[in-house]
């Protein structure tokens, strides 16, 4: 019996190291599998059996981590009491975890794919709503059920469905949707009122409202993936875009500028980075009939797989900030720190196909983009998936790693609840020292140094308590933005400042900054405000930046035609010409994008026109052919090929033989 109960034994241990062979490698290996940023280092913060399959994570002015997980995606059902929300802890400053406290668990999370901590509020994407926690007064529970902040979105259980929610530098959300979200939806407030956003329309692919109007065909409602902003309370709903297709994340940088990922149909190489241009359609499906690109392929002979995708070359159709081939785009981040060396300003972003944490380079050209990119982290771990990024007290960067052997396809790969995992690592300059910087809200230096902070949730803090410190606090704002020599510290400040009783005369100081970014930023709190746009873009049409003419036209969206028509035809006389698309994809991959980004150059500014002209193109057309001064014949017919939106027909297939 002894022989025989070590043999069972003997081949218990051997069926258990079966199975460890069959999930993540150990930490130690994964680690070791990684290619990491020059002069910075990854190490291990957080990971299993206390975290499983992280989906996103959010990191609160304490310094804690808390993550949204999932066991139950999709058919995989290994936890029957409900995915969790999770809090996760540094107790002892040895730079890991050494607390996981479940904050919220029931069966109606399954999969949840955002999380968003501020203050004592805890937001929750969980299609079909966005959920709201309160936090009580032990810092580690709800208060009781979640209030429901936003309802009626579709894709329950699908990673194409309701994304996280940002707060903004203007003191506004920031969260988007993918394709499966909104395509069947009508998306309503927490009294389940449809919601019309600012420009008439109610939001969702089934929105019954259309800029005003009753809802028509094709390219007259909102359709696939969309980008949000709104009010904390919900209100001042506005789409900053559509027609994405799973656009997972959006983060805005200090000056208000929106920056997201959006993955391609799988398979095509097409994944791309956007930056979110206000009021824009961003090409998934064809205009006129939504159609799909595999439809549209033939329509421009000799374009690429990519420009096809998301229908670039369609008049009506933002450029694509940046091809990145084939891959799984997640979360997203804007960093705003300097622990970092050289990252000040740029993007990073987790794109969990190719096992890598990438850095964006998104340079001023024109009214839009070009953009180069760079490694943080590449692993040849294949389990290495990263889920999100976040930045944490001091400027560290945190990513959330699902840990799993494949991506896509609605599944999961890793299904052994004995071997099951996820993992957070940090990213930090080699000998990092964890060291939580002093918060104090009680006085104005103290909340002005949480507003500088590279971590969101002191930030919030930090606006929360300045927008209501009165004559003090308005002190210590325009001592931040006279002095400091950070454009992004003097922007926060800005936000902050315009919503002041002097509001309008700050915003008119900063529409003459030297700086392009601050005079757009300017004209978004113009905006915020509620100035005369009018009179404001009559005052900014002499100056010389593309970008700010860009933000004019936006402007001009929302302004009615008579009081707008002489602004837009001088901004018609602002147009460039169209540079010719053909040959960008015959060349190889890195040569393609780089010929696209210099060829899609004129269409950004041409494209800022055209959504200021929305739904009085034929006018604005005829006023500016009488009235405007460019007489370039190459920006007439630039101008008309956008106003007009002459798509056409794909060539009939080929008979079958």
């Amino acid at each position: 019996m002894r022989t025989v109960a070590l043999l069972l034994c003997f081949a218990l241990v051997a069926v258990a190291q079966e199975k460890k062979k069959t999930g993540a490698p150990p930490v130690e290996e994964s680690i070791k599998a990684m290619k990491v940023h020059e002069g910075l280092e990854v190490t291990f913060w957080a990971g299993e059996p206390g975290l499983i399959n992280p989906t996103n994570m959010d990191i609160d002015e304490r310094g804690r981590i808390w993550v949204t997980e999932s066991m139950n995606y999709r058919g995989s059902k290994m936890r029957p009491e409900g995915d969790r929300i999770l809090i996760m802890e540094d107790t002892d400053g040895d730079g890991k975890a050494d607390s996981y406290k479940t904050f919220y668990q029931d069966k109606s999370i399954i999969g949840p794919l955002g999380i968003c901590v501020l203050g004592k509020k805890v937001y929750v994407a969980q299609s079909p709503k966005m959920l709201v926690f309160t936090i009580d007064s032990s810092g580690d529970k709800p208060e009781g059920p979640p209030e429901v902040l936003f309802d009626g979105f579709t894709g329950v259980n699908h990673d194409h469905g309701l994304h996280s929610i940002m707060f903004g530098p203007d003191g506004r959300f920031y969260f988007n949707s993918g394709n499966d979200g909104v395509n069947g939806a009508v998306v309503k407030n927490s009294k389940g009122e449809a919601i019309v956003d600012s420009t008439g329309s109610e939001v969702g692919g089934r929105g019954a409202k259309w800029r005003g109007g009753p809802r028509g065909g094709a390219g007259q409602h909102y359709t696939n993936g969309m980008a949000f902003r709104c009010n904390p309370d919900g209100t001042g709903f506005e789409t900053l875009g559509f027609n994405f297709r799973n656009n997972y994340e959006v983060s805005s940088d200090s000056f208000g500028t929106a920056w997201q990922s959006d993955n391609d149909d799988d398979g095509n190489m097409g994944v791309r980075i956007n930056y979110v241009m206000e009021g824009g359609n961003f090409g998934y499906v064809g205009f006129y009939k939504d159609t799909s690109w595999g439809r549209d392929q033939n329509v421009y002979p000799g374009q690429s797989r990519q420009e096809a995708h998301f229908h670039q070359r369609d008049p009506g159709v933002v450029p694509n900030l940046l091809c990145t081939g084939a891959g799984s785009p997640t979360g997203i981040l804007v960093y705003e720190g300097d622990l970092l060396p050289g990252l000040n300003g740029k993007l990073i972003h987790c794109d969990a196909g190719p096992n890598v944490v990438r850095i964006y380079n998104p340079i001023p050209a024109g009214a839009g983009y070009k953009c180069e990119s760079t490694d943080l982290v590449k692993s040849s771990d294949r389990w290495f998936r990263p889920a999100d990024v976040c930045v944490g007290l001091q400027g560290e960067v945190y990513i959330a790693d699902w840990t799993d052997p494949g991506v896509g396809g609605h599944a999961t790969g890793d299904k052994d609840p004995a071997t099951i995992s996820g993992r957070i690592y940090r990213v930090a300059p080699s000998g990092f020292k964890p060291q939580a910087p002093k918060l104090d809200l009680s006085t104005v230096k103290g909340a002005i140094d949480a507003l500088v902070s590279p971590n969101l949730a002191r930030r919030y803090l930090a606006y929360q308590k300045l927008a209501t410190g009165g004559a003090d606090a308005v002190k210590g704002l325009e001592e931040l933005w006279k002095t400091s020599k950070n454009d992004r510290h003097r922007a926060r400040a800005l936000w902050l400042l315009a919503r002041s009783a002097d509001g309008a005369k700050v915003v008119g100081e900063a529409l003459k900054d030297k700086s392009v970014d601050l005079r757009v930023c300017a004209l978004r709190a113009a905006r915020l405000i509620k100035m005369d746009m009018i009179a404001v873009a009559k005052q900014m049409l002499g100056d010389e930046s593309a970008a700010v003419a860009r933000e004019i036209c936006l402007a001009m969206n929302y302004e009615p035609t008579d009081k707008a028509m002489d602004v837009l035809v001088a901004l018609g006389d602002k147009v460039q010409p169209l540079a010719s698309f053909e040959g960008i994809a015959n060349k190889d991959w890195a040569a393609q994008e780089s010929a696209r980004q210099d060829r899609y150059l004129p269409k950004w500014y041409l494209e800022a026109f055209g959504i200021g002209c929305t739904g009085r193109e034929k006018e604005v057309l005829e006023a500016w052919t009488k009235n405007g001064k460019n007489k370039d014949p190459k920006v007439a017919e630039a101008i008309a090929w956008r106003l007009n939106r002459v798509i056409p027909e794909a060539p009939a297939p080929p008979p079958k033989k």
